[in-house]
């Protein structure tokens, strides 16, 4: 049974966790914001020790992992950047392949499986002003809109009202998306929140296919280009 390394930093929450096909084994959260690269590497070797896991077989008798498992996009530019550069540093030192899965297409997924929801899940994120990051798919994680970016207006609505389903809005955009769309013919769970546990299903399918990315080349889907600002004198 394969064993994994998920690592999920898209979002607010710095989570990690091991997992294989049944179980969650070990995990770590903290959800306080903005200290992703003092976290991730404290988190992976926690999970690891209590999973009595190892990354290669020749360090001990103990079980390895088999591959790493990272959200992969869209998100904040800073939390990918540190999740995707610690996913790609493990692999490259241990020799293992590196899966890469959508960060809302997780987040629904998890939502569906936790809530054991059946229907429409339109996972979102805010990117901040009237704009978001979104994707819409069904309960058993099949795509009907692909992660894209939005801005709150005609444009969107009319994407909603294609759908002629009731629709749940997940993910800290879904505030957002509540006041704009103003409707009670959905629901909205701002509160439910991205997590290394909800890689685990869709890591497993994508092994099985050995569906990898290239470790050297992969780069995080941030949809949009990343500009500093200049700095406030």
């Amino acid at each position: 049974m394969p064993n994994f390394l998920l690592i999920e930093t898209a979002a607010s929450a710095c989570s990690v966790a091991t997992a294989n096909e049944k179980n969650i084994i070990a995990i770590r959260e903290n959800d306080e914001g903005q200290q992703h690269a003092t976290l991730i590497t404290v988190f992976v070797d926690e999970v690891m020790k209590e999973s009595d896991l190892t990354f290669r077989q020749a360090q001990s008798d103990n079980e390895t992992i088999d591959a790493v498992v990272v959200s992969a996009g869209p998100g904040s530019y800073t939390g990918l950047r540190i999740g995707v550069s610690a996913a790609k540093g493990i692999c490259f030192g241990a020799q293992l392949p590196l899966i890469a899965i959508d960060s809302l297409q997780a987040l629904a997924t998890g939502f569906a499986e936790e809530k054991k929801y059946t229907g429409i899940i339109c996972a979102a994120f805010d990117a901040r002003r009237d704009e978001i990051y979104f994707g819409i798919w069904n309960d058993k994680s099949e795509t009907i809109v692909c992660s894209r970016s939005a801005i709150l207006n005609d444009e969107f609505l009319s994407i909603i009202n294609s759908i002629d389903s009731p629709i749940v809005f997940v993910g800290n955009g879904a505030e957002k998306i509540k006041d704009f769309l103003f409707s009670i013919k959905h629901e909205y769970h701002t509160g439910f929140k991205s997590s290394a546990k909800y890689l685990q299903s869709t890591a497993i399918k994508k092994f099985n296919e050995k569906n990898f990315v290239d470790v050297a080349y992969f780069e995080p889907n941030y949809i949009k280009p990343f500009y500093f600002g200049e700095t406030k004198k």
